[in-house]
């Protein structure tokens, strides 16, 4: 791209908008705290419980949509030319996927999530606590078919229909058609990039403190918001040399951030001491996640005798949901020269399986501490509220638990950075009126994200202000996220048929298959 026209390709409403409403709830967070938590407390009912069904019927859609996309006549699609071949090895297109959408939260999660669900009388009266807590969180974090049926739709949008105007908007063009470049496109460009930052920011807030923790075990860091500053500083420095490499760059930093989680999960299940207990568990486990899949996904309790479907599992749908609005734009660009089939499944068979090896080992082996060697983990959480001290408790169990730590942090370090590198490229895309599919954004543009994106966490911990409400607006904006899946995924099924009738495309499909 030319820079002397780069002003002339942006769309600044679209870059502008979105970080000064980002800005501005900060500042109102900040400021009204009290007037803050009394809004979420009443809007935060009607999403979770009057309209909670939503979420459970969008995710269960994009189950089956995955497998239908896959093994349908549109499975057969190329997503590109004819003889294009696919612009990554699979192991490269895998590590890429996995890593842009998991951010830090897969570790601090396989740390903490199970001091929870063991506690929770719904899980308890389920049976063994344990092994259904374990259950739901493999099924919770396996959510990727989401992201891969709207990555789909993108993919076609760039690769078949080669349309230069790259934004979320764009896939809805043949449905909304000449409205896509009206008011009506540039509203959902600008909620977009709004919901990105949003959910961008609380990602890095969340995920970070677990880096600053382990820090101060390792070396005597002080846990303070100064320390964490420093850390965020540090996974934007990584990030931002990876995305001006380009995709070449978010490539190699994905491969390593793989090799870095399969080398702790493998250290904690080969040298923890726990290799039975994690065997055996995971194989009930799975039996359990297996019997139980139907009722996850359609349970929802119409008497709230419970309100765990609430509380988590409409949650987690409308986390995933959010970030359908970015991840699967990235997975789209990285597949170009595969078949619609080879994305579903490939993107599942990758993906899928890492989240759930995470789930398996770490918790069990935490588990089995509890249960087996008196270390109280649970009594620890609950005496202090602090899950971070979970993960220091449960780390402190492990053979050179200092190496340990700093494996942790280089993990986390990894997959905060991979995430955001591809997010800082999407946004990157986002900001153009029209782009080529085969040009790739400035360079300016990319250091603008790649900065942006880290600037609002540092103002959030600056200020010491709760990350909660930011965390509410970036969850409730699943909710008109989930009316955007369902309406892109119609548009793409509109446009595929059409595609599919036009007379030269039936040997395409056929020779792909």
């Amino acid at each position: 791209m030319k820079n002397e026209n780069l002003k002339k390709k942006l769309d600044f409403p679209v870059i502008i908008i979105p970080c000064v409403l980002v800005a501005a709830l900060c500042i109102l967070f900040f400021a009204f705290p009290a007037q803050s938590n009394a809004a979420f407390s009443v809007i935060n009912p009607i999403f979770r419980d009057k309209l909670g069904l939503t979420y459970l019927v969008v995710n269960l859609g994009g189950f089956i949509l995955a497998f239908y996309l896959a093994f349908s006549k549109f499975g057969n699609i190329k997503l590109g030319g004819k003889d294009e071949k696919p612009a990554h090895s699979f192991f490269s297109w895998g590590a890429m996927m996995f890593c842009c959408g998991l951010a830090g939260d897969i570790i601090f999660y396989s740390f903490t999530e199970w001091t929870n669900y063991v506690q929770e009388p719904f899980i308890q009266q389920l049976g063994n606590p344990y092994n259904f807590s374990n259950a739901y969180s493999m099924f919770f974090w396996s959510n990727y078919w989401l992201y891969l049926v709207i990555s789909v739709c993108f993919a076609f949008m760039i690769f078949v229909r080669r349309r230069n105007r790259q934004k979320f908007s764009e896939v809805l063009r043949p449905l909304l058609k000449g409205q896509t470049d009206g008011i009506i496109g540039k509203v959902l460009d600008i909620f977009s990039i709004f919901v990105i930052v949003c959910a961008v920011t609380c990602s890095i807030c969340f995920s970070l403190p677990v880096i600053t923790t382990c820090l101060n075990q390792l070396i005597g860091v002080p846990n303070t918001a100064a320390t964490t500053i420093i850390v965020i500083i540090l996974v934007c420095v990584v990030y931002t040399v990876s995305v001006l490499r380009g995709i070449k760059g978010i490539d190699l930093l994905s491969k390593i951030c793989v090799y870095v989680f399969l080398f702790l999960v493998g250290y904690i299940f080969i040298f923890g001491g726990e290799t039975k207990y994690i065997l055996e568990s995971s194989f009930k486990q799975l039996g359990v996640l297996a019997q139980n899949l139907i009722f996850m996904f359609t349970d929802i309790d119409p008497t709230r005798q419970s309100t765990f479907v609430q509380d988590y599992c409409v949650f987690y749908d409308a986390f995933w949901l959010t970030w359908v609005i970015t991840v699967p734009y990235f997975i789209a660009i990285i597949s170009k020269g595969m078949t619609i089939k080879q994305v579903v499944l490939g993107g599942l068979l990758f993906a899928v399986p890492g989240g759930i090896i995470s789930f398996l080992v770490i918790p069990n082996y935490a588990m089995a501490q509890q249960l087996l060697h008196g270390v109280d983990i649970l009594g620890i959480y609950n005496s202090t509220g602090d899950v971070y001290s979970v993960i220091s408790a449960t780390i402190s169990t492990l053979p050179l638990s200092k190496f340990v730590l700093a494996v942790v942090i280089l993990s986390m370090v990894c997959f905060c950075a991979t995430s955001f590198d591809s997010i800082s490229l999407s946004c990157s895309y986002y900001s153009y009126k029209n782009i080529d599919r085969n040009d790739i954004p400035s360079k300016k543009v990319r250091f603008f994200w790649a900065i942006m994106l880290s600037l609002f966490p540092i103002a959030l911990v600056s200020s010491h202000a709760s990350y909660d409400n930011l965390q509410n607006v970036a969850v409730l904006a699943g909710f008109p996220a989930a009316i955007l899946f369902t309406l892109s995924v119609i548009a793409f099924i509109k446009d595929a048929r059409k595609y599919l009738k036009e007379p030269e495309q039936n040997n395409n499909t056929k020779d792909a298959s």
